[in-house]
This record gives C-alpha cells, structure tokens and sequence, in this order.
C-alpha cells in the first residue's frame, strides 16, 4: 500500500559554497508518496544497472535474543554472509564496520531512528581501500565528504582483513567491489511505524548530494526521485540495499530513511531493527 511521509532533505543555504558540506546545508523539509515496494517485479539482480538496487529476502535467523552482542557477531554475522553470498556470488565478504541495532523507544540518540536522507558511503570508496591496502595518500581532488571515507577506513579493520584473504591495491582495482546495507525488524511484531525508506537507484543522480556527493551529509530534493518501502516486514525477512558500486556509471545509490507514516494508527509498537553494511569484492572477471 501506498504511505505518505516525511522526509529531510538538504538544500544550499543562499550565498553559501555549496562544496562546504559541513555548514552550508540546511534540512529542507516534503511530505512524499512512499510506494508499496512489494508491488514492484522481483529483481532476479540487484547488481544489474537495470534494478532498483533492493530488495526483501525471506531468512529465518537462528537469533531469539537481539540485545546479546556476543551472538550477533559470532553468528548473525554469519547467517547474513551466507545469504549475501548466495544473492550476489560474492568472492570476498567483510563486515564494513559495527552493527547497528535501534529502538524507536531508546534513550540514547545513537540508537534511534535516523530521520535523514543520506547514504553511508562515498564514490570513492574502492580507491580509498585501495590507499588504505598500499599506504598511498589519498586523493587530494577528493571532495571534504570523500577524504573523511578515508578516515573511517582507516579506523576499520576490513584493509587487514583484506589482507589476510590476499588481496592487494593491484588485485582490488581488477574487482567489482560493492557495499551492501542489510536492515532486518527485530520485533515480534511486523514494522507498522517508523519505516524504512529507500530509493529506486535509478531516480538518484549523483548531483542529487549535497556538494555533488551522495553521501552522509545528504540528498537534495528533485522531481523523479522516487522512494518506496516494505510495509509489515517481520522478523523472517532480510532487506539488501545497494550503498556503493565501483562498476557504477555514477555514485548514485540506494539512499534511505526512516519515515513516520502519517496514517499509522496509534498505539502501534516502537520500531526494532538492526543494520548491517557489508563490503563485497566480486570474483575476478572471466
């Protein structure tokens, strides 16, 4: 079923340089039509050009206690390698950073919902694991969103684990590599409020960022962008999206976030969820 949100968009404050991401962006506000994402023809491949760049996968996680840290790496991290590898034949697969598990109803502002459109990576993120697998500087044509993908690279342990499964600047830059978000509802119950939101990929232009990246600083409003979501996803069911893809024409991925349905009936539970955002690096090619 079609739901109306609201959602934050970004636009350049007058007179201001809009390559200053960082303080020249104020939230711009629209109440859109979110569509109903289970109408839409499964895609066979979400890695294809031609795909919306999302899609629900049915999994029965082995997971009853969402709050228990230890089980979530030592097993749930594996539980969703295995369906990422089944969906995309996937050659290398790497955690992209810490989970995230959130609660509508938390106290800690970490934990909530994000109310902002943005997408967590950069355009240049297979160069910046480059740079971080050679110890070459980066870019300095980089733009200010792009050199701080530098910074949480580098922060990470994924160059190590790169590493140690053999790969190298030189052997990287011959692969595909993508970064997919997992999102899954950790409630008994199905989400009837605090959606998420994410974007056909088709309708996203990379001129759409702030500063013309897609990144976390935001998206800018324009006609055709088109967004949708999953009404009632339980608990059985894995939501993949694309957040970054080097054989892409243009960084102009899945962006996403949460959205209050403004005809959820009242009274419904708090949303529960946890994220996940996984590196990919794909087979060489034949």
């Amino acid at each position: 079923m079609t739901a109306t949100g609201v959602f934050h968009f970004r636009r350049l404050k007058a007179g201001c340089d809009p390559a200053n991401v960082f303080e020249c962006y104020e939230q711009d506000t629209h109440t859109l039509e979110v569509r109903d994402a289970r109408l839409l023809p499964q895609d066979a491949d979400i890695l294809l050009p031609s795909s919306a760049g999302f899609t629900v996968v049915s999994h029965v996680s082995s997971i009853t206690d969402w709050l228990n840290e230890e089980l979530l790496t030592s097993t749930y991290y594996d539980e969703v390698f295995a369906v990422l590898r089944e969906l995309t034949g996937a050659e290398h697969i790497f955690m992209g950073g810490p989970h995230v598990s959130r609660r509508e109803a938390s106290d800690s502002q970490e934990s909530m919902p994000l109310y902002h459109l943005h997408n967590d990576y950069t355009g240049n993120m297979k160069e910046a694991y480059m740079c971080a697998l050679s110890g070459e500087e980066p870019n300095q044509s980089w733009t200010m969103e792009e050199k701080l993908a530098t910074s949480f690279i580098n922060a990470s342990d994924v160059p190590a684990q790169m590493k140690a499964a053999g790969l190298t600047a030189e052997r990287l830059a011959g692969r595909r590599m993508i970064v997919l978000n997992t999102w899954r509802n950790t409630s008994n119950e199905p989400v009837r409020r605090c959606h998420l939101a994410v974007a056909d990929k088709r309708t996203i232009k990379s001129g759409d960022g702030c500063g013309g990246v897609v990144g976390r600083c935001g998206l800018t409003r324009r006609e055709g962008q088109q967004f949708y979501y999953y009404p009632g996803l339980t608990r059985e069911e894995l939501l993949v999206f694309i957040g970054y893809d080097s054989d892409a024409k243009e960084h102009a991925p899945c962006v996403h976030s949460a959205f209050e349905d403004v005809d959820a009936p009242a009274g419904t539970p708090p949303r529960q969820s946890i994220e996940m955002r996984v590196v990919l690096v794909m087979p060489a090619h034949a």
